[in-house]
Parts: C-alpha cells; structure tokens; sequence
C-alpha cells in the first residue's frame, strides 16, 4: 500500500502522542488538592465493556503524575462495584483520564465515578449495548452547539429524558472562532455573558485543549454527559470551517502554520477530550468511522466526512470556484444566457470598475459548467476504502437480520436548490432596497446569493451535493444490500425531514431526518421577513419538512415495525427556557431496495 506524505505524518502523529498512552510510567505522584471541573462522560458502549472519561484540575500546575481511581457500579451508592481500576494521568495528556471498564453485562445500565484521595467526581450514568432481541431503541441526536449563540438547554432537556440509551453527536461539538466584535453569533454571546475562551480563533494544542475545557465547564452539557453514553464524531469546526483532505476555509497557512500542523493539533485534544476511543493500530489518525449493533434491532453506521478524504469543497463567494456567465434578463421568466462576445465583454468591464451591470444583463452561475464540476466521479466526500467499508457494514446489518441501518451522517444528502428569496420577497428591487441597509461586506454577499438562488443550483455545495457522484455510489450501497437506511445528519442548523431518491429519482433509497443546532444560528434568523423553510419545502421534491426557526436535538425511536423521528424543539436565549414536539414522523421498512413510506404523526 503506497503512504503518501500526508498520512505518514499523520501516522506519525498518532505513534509520537504521549498524551494518548494508557499510562504515564512514572513513579512520582502528585499529592496535592484535585478538583473535577468538568463532569463525568461514557463512550462507545460495546455489549461486554465501556469507555469512561474525566478530567482532573490540579490546584497548582505539576510535571508529576496523578493517580486517578475509577469505579463502575450497578447501583448509584456503589455498593456493587462490578469494575474498577487506576489511570495515571499527566500533563502530557492535559491531565484527562481514559478508561475502559469490561466484563460488563450485555444491556445493562451502571453508575461510574472518580477519585483522588478524599475528592470524588460527579457519578454519571451509561449502559452497555444489548445482544439479545428488544423491543425498542432510543437514541438522541445533537450537533452544532455554539457557545456565544445560546445557552446549551437542548442538553439539559437531553439529560432529563426518562429514557435514552445513547446519545450520537454529529460533529461541531464546538467551534473554533473567537470573541472579536464580528466573530459568529458575539453579538448573542456578548448579552448572555457566554464569552469564547482563548478569544481568538484556536490554532494551537493549547487553544484546542483550552476551548474543550470551556464547553466542558457547561454544567447543561456536563449532565448530558453524565446521562448516557455518548457516540461521537467531528465535523469541520472541530479543526477548521470547512476543512477537507488538504486544508480549510478558515485556514491561512502564511498566518497560521501548516494545516497538518492544526488539524493534528485539534485531533490530538479532541481524542484528549472526549470520551470515545483511539483509533486502531494502521489507521490514520483521521480515521473515526465505526459501527455499533443495537441488539437485533440496528446498526449504526458512523461516517465520516472531512478529513480523511473529502475533495476541497466549491464555495459561492469565493472567487475564481464558481464558473459565471452573462444573462439577458429582461423577461425573468425567460431569462437566456448571452453568447455575444461584446455584450460579455461591456458587462465584464462594467463589474471590475466597480459597476453593476448594464440593464437588463445580469452575472449568475454558469450551471451546465458548474454541474460538469460538481458531477466529477473523481470528488471525494468518504474516499474509496471507507465507501468499501460501509458496503461491508451494511451487508452485514442486513444478513444478520437487523431491519434498519442508520448512519450517523455530518452535512446534509437530500438534492436540494436554494428558496428563491428573491422571488420571494417581490424581486430585485426590494432585495436592492433591503441590501441598501446593510453593511456593504453584507450588502453585497446578500445581491451575490439572491442572484445566484434564482437559478436552479444547489445552495450546499459543502454537503452531498457538492459531491453527487459519491452520494450515488452511497446509495448504490444501499440497495446492492437491500438496506432499509435511515440518514441522520447534522451541520444545517435546521431540522428536516427528506425522502432521499436515487440519480433516476425512480427507487426512495432513504430517509433522512436532518438535525437542528443546539444553538448555532440558522438561515431563518438571518432572513427573518420570509419563512424559508417552507421556500426550500415548497422548491425541493425530496424535502418533506424544512424548519429554518427552532433549536434543539432529535429523538429517535426505532422497533422492527417502523422508525420514529421527533424533532425537540428546545428555546437557547431564556433560562427557564421552553421545549415541545416541532413534529414526528414514522418511516416504515420495505421489503426490496428502499424503504417505505413517510407519514406525519
């Protein structure tokens, strides 16, 4: 097998990373005062043995080690303790403590906790997975939780469900920005007094290490975490905006370094950090896609979208990405493109002295040429062994007789084209006038984007449809195995409900229930005059229900019958704060390739 550069660094990385060895081997312990700052969490259930995850603070910085006990009982006195050891923990490490308790009972709920001397931690709560046949599964989706952009009330509401048997985070646990005048949602954080720490963008192992301590002080998260086991996966904004195989967008590397440089520094505090497992000897350090078997019921397929191999995504705004042409657009209706070579030629001038173009020509994507690139088999969204891996995966879900396989998913699969606001709000006109009242960065990006999604392209070139080909070959997958898929997905900051077809758009291949923010803000509060959920519904065959307004997480319940989405709509800017069903939706299995249908509850 042929290592390139890039992933024999990583490799690197991984072997050289003292921080992620079981234990220090030193012989000198601290003995000071201990405190647990930062909650308690459980990772990665398996049927026989679970991770378990704390952070100690010392009361003065120490290069000695801390001998941390663990116990895992069956009763939240713990006067059954089934399991328990010590873990040497280090500054090497930040002083985070990994733990895996085994010999455990299949299905089987336990109380955990930690101790140094006479100080204890929180105890928290887990179980393991179940091998015998159930009756049901709950799981809790949550993803893009932005600090200054909310309290994390969806997590408290998270941690007060009678019943949840894992909660699966979607990626964007938290995100990298700042605390500047104009960094993501400050004008939010600055009135909840919810401030980002270091506040500056983080580059560093010791910003990374920093900003997870941060969300981990939240005592809304803390209790999520110490309700149930959690299975995670990154997105972008746990390295960087954007990130793909090569990079980032809210990357420069004449600033900021080698992007190898950040991204391992931000896996290396994220594997740190939270409570899920290294990867395996002779997988890259990237590497975070994994499955888990939920009795006879599911499987759950995690995938992963960003870093191992996805192709560098196309952007609207930045120049030179998106192939552009000239359009004679006298009649909307009937708008064409222009050919003549002196038309293009005065409106080309027109624009780079600074001018809008000559009436009636409008600039707008060249959408042939944009979906020539878009279409190209060769873009990368999960690389050619994971593809491998997750037919293998599915295969086996289906011919172990398991009626549903749902995938973690990070950006959003369903085809969809962006709500024409500019329709919407009455043409170009009343854009122009709205435009005029912003700032002229705002001004113009808002001009750029209700040009551009009157056309019919699709506005996520950082999701799926960026990368249609790869989602083909996804779906294919799925139904080479007859698979009955449902696709959970995060990233949007919006919930949603998507009956996923095939290229033919002949065979419902899927369906996918897309997850809201806990607190990042959405499209609908940066439009607030038009509801552009029900633009994007009204505009798109595969979307069934688009909610552009609400917060929260996703609950899913699945029996061999049918699977259950509640979207939970949880308010972020009040405490006490409000919660309630946005909606419910059941899907049923089918017998051949797809699944069946969608019905609202």
């Amino acid at each position: 097998m042929k290592l390139n550069r890039r992933k024999a660094l990583s490799l690197l990385a991984f072997t050289s990373a003292a921080p992620l060895a079981a234990n220090a081997k030193t012989t000198v312990h601290y003995s000071g005062a201990i405190a647990f700052r930062h909650g308690v969490a459980s990772g990665d259930p398996q049927t026989d043995n679970i991770l378990l995850w704390t952070r100690v603070t010392p009361d003065v910085g120490t290069g000695v080690s801390i001998p941390v006990t663990w116990e895992l009982a069956k009763d939240g006195d713990f006067r059954r303790i089934v399991s328990h050891g010590v873990f040497d923990t280090h500054a090497g490490r930040d002083f985070t403590v990994k733990a895996v308790a085994e010999g455990l009972k299949p299905g089987s709920e336990y109380f955990y906790r930690f101790r140094v001397g006479k100080t204890i931690s929180p105890v928290g709560r887990t179980q393991t997975l179940t091998d015998a046949p159930g009756k049901d599964i709950v799981l809790a989706f949550v993803t893009c939780s932005l600090y200054p952009a909310g309290y994390f009330n969806a997590y408290d509401h998270i941690a007060k469900l009678p019943r949840v048997d894992a909660v699966v985070e979607l990626g964007d646990y938290y995100y990298e920005y700042g605390a500047g005048q104009n960094d993501y949602a400050m004008e939010i954080g600055r009135k909840l007094n919810r401030i980002p720490d270091p506040p500056h963008d983080i580059v560093t192992l010791a910003d990374y290490r920093t900003r997870h301590a941060l969300y981990k002080s939240d005592p809304d998260l803390q209790a999520a975490h110490a309700r149930a086991p959690w299975i995670c996966v990154w997105d972008d904004h746990e390295t960087a905006n954007d990130s793909w195989v090569g990079g980032a967008e809210n990357h420069d590397p004449k600033t900021e370094g080698p992007w190898i440089t950040r991204e391992q520094a931000a896996l290396r505090a994220y594997y740190e950090w939270m409570p899920i497992r290294e990867p395996e000897p002779g997988r890259a350090f990237e590497s975070i896609n994994r499955s888990f078997q939920f009795g006879d019921l599911a499987t759950l397929i995690m995938v992963e979208t960003r870093l191992v191999a996805r192709s560098r995504q196309l952007e609207y705004d930045r120049p030179g990405d998106i192939p552009l042409a000239v359009y004679d657009s006298a009649d909307p209706a009937t708008r064409k493109q222009v050919t003549d070579p002196a038309t293009i030629a005065t409106v080309k001038a027109a624009i780079e002295s600074g001018n809008p173009p000559p009436a009636p020509y409008i600039v707008g994507p060249d959408v042939p040429a944009l979906n020539r690139i878009i279409d190209d088999p060769e873009r990368q969204m999960l690389g050619a062994r994971q593809e491998e891996w997750i037919k293998l995966e599915i295969a086996k879900s289906v011919s172990s007789g398991r009626p549903w396989q749902i995938f973690g998913n990070q950006v959003v699969m369903a085809r969809w084209q962006a709500p024409d606001v500019q329709r919407a709000l009455g043409g170009p006109e009343k854009i122009a006038a709205i435009a005029a009242k912003l700032p002229e960065n705002a001004r113009q990006r808002l001009l750029m984007f209700a040009t551009y999604f009157s056309f019919d392209i699709p506005m996520d070139l950082d999701g799926w449809d960026g990368y249609p080909a790869a989602r083909e070959r996804m779906y294919d997958a799925i139904k080479a195995s007859n698979a009955n898929a449902i696709v959970v997905s995060g990233d949007s900051h919006a919930f949603w409900v998507n009956q996923l077809y095939d290229r033919a758009g002949t065979t419902k291949v899927a369906a996918e229930f897309g997850v809201s923010s806990v607190t990042s803000p959405s499209i609908g509060e940066a439009l607030p005059m038009v509801d552009v959920g029900k633009l994007i519904m009204e505009r798109n065959r595969e979307v069934i229900l688009n909610d552009q307004r609400s917060h929260g997480y996703t609950l899913l319940t699945a029996t061999r019958e049918a699977v259950i989405g509640e979207h939970v709509s949880v308010e972020k800017l009040a405490k006490p704060y409000a919660a309630s069903t946005l909606a419910r939706y059941r899907v049923t299995p089918a017998p051949g390739p797809g699944i069946g249908d969608i019905t609202k509850l």
